[in-house]
């Protein structure tokens, strides 16, 4: 039974009507299987394509995003012209949908005074303050860390408290080409006046601000007069804000500029909390008022002057010399920022100097 079977399997495989009735079948389904799989491949191989893109090696790199090309025009790196990682050498943020890019105040400081990066013009500083910096579509500003609001603050109650001697900044204050020598009286608040006094109230704590303008009242000579120079908040600066920081940058001690052997003049906090009303009101209202000669508005000229001197310190050879004989480079550095920095604030009007001339 089995051997018949097996005999009848046989003789069917044999069979050539078999082969020519269902072979061209087999091989139809096997053609149009391949034909759908390597479709298929095809098709896997464009997605990938489309999804990764090769590339060569040997092929220039991407050019970098717009936003990395707008901060590339504010700051730019002082070793190489487009470093690989360029993006990362300060710290910002980018909002792609409101095109704004924010920039550490404090990476960006370090980095200046490092080295690392420098600023390519310094002319875009009053806008860069004043948030109306627009490059390539981005709107670029400054982003203040908590740790700066601390150190003003930190500086401001200092600056109340730490003076030693009230009638100290004053005297310093009072310029020697007008002929004015070292006071005998040693009482506080003394002042040293000459028919061309000329005081600089930014060197006045605050805390002393008002008695020092009360007793100029009292102590000036009749027929004289008195030049006072000052620098004054703009009305919408309010204490500890941004545009408040922002100004008080420059007065903070140096970090590099400043040792422990070399006397130097110390910014008080007197430019941002003193305003031109209340020197006036406390010169010219009142028993014994002193008149009032003159008011004048010098921001554009003294910001020019700040500009002009950190221009000098830059590019003549002498000057730069001595000073980074005398600072460091990081010094040099600093003084060369801080000076840009301080005349940026008056251009962009958070800052006001003035001057005014009193008689008696």
């Amino acid at each position: 039974m089995n051997a018949f079977l097996l005999d009848s399997i046989a003789s069917r495989f044999n069979d050539s009507d078999f082969y020519n009735l269902h072979l061209p079948q087999y091989a139809y389904v096997v053609e149009k299987n391949a034909t759908i799989i390597l479709l298929a491949f095809a098709a896997f191989i464009i997605l990938l394509a489309l999804i990764f893109p090769f590339s060569s090696s040997s092929h220039p790199p991407d050019k970098p995003s717009d936003a990395v090309e707008a901060l590339l025009t504010v700051l730019s790196p002082t070793y190489a012209a487009w470093p690989k990682d360029y993006a990362h050498l300060v710290a910002h943020n980018t909002s792609p949908r409101s095109r704004t890019l924010s920039i550490s105040m404090d990476s960006l400081i370090s980095k200046v005074y490092d080295g690392t990066l420098e600023v390519r013009n310094y002319a875009d500083l009053p806008d860069l303050f004043s948030e109306h910096l627009v490059v390539y579509g981005w709107r670029i500003s400054l982003a203040l860390e908590t740790s700066w609001n601390l150190e003003v603050l930190r500086w401001s109650i200092g600056s109340h408290f730490s003076w030693r001697t009230p009638s100290a900044e004053p005297r310093r204050a009072l310029k020697r080409a007008h002929g004015t020598s070292k006071p005998k009286d040693e009482s506080p608040l003394s002042f040293s006046l000459t028919p061309n006094t000329h005081l600089d109230l930014d060197y006045t704590p605050f805390s002393a601000f008002e008695s020092s303008l009360l007793e100029l009242r009292t102590t000036l000579a009749p027929g004289t007069s008195a030049t006072l120079e000052f620098t004054a908040p703009a009305a919408h600066l309010t204490f500890l804000s941004t545009h408040f920081t922002l100004c008080a940058v420059p007065l903070l001690p140096r970090r590099h500029c400043i040792t422990r052997t070399t006397p130097t003049r110390t910014r008080t906090t007197t430019p941002l909390l003193g305003s031109l009303h209340r020197v006036l009101e406390l010169l010219t209202a009142g028993p014994a008022a002193l008149a009032l000669e003159s008011v004048l508005n010098v921001s554009r000229k003294y910001a020019d002057g700040l500009n002009a001197a950190a221009l000098h310190l830059e590019e003549d050879r002498a000057a730069r010399t001595a000073f980074v004989h005398q600072w460091g480079v990081a010094g040099w550095r600093e003084q060369r920022l801080m000076m840009a920095w301080e005349a940026a604030l008056f251009s962009a009007e958070h800052l006001t100097r003035w001057i005014v001339v009193v008689r008696k």
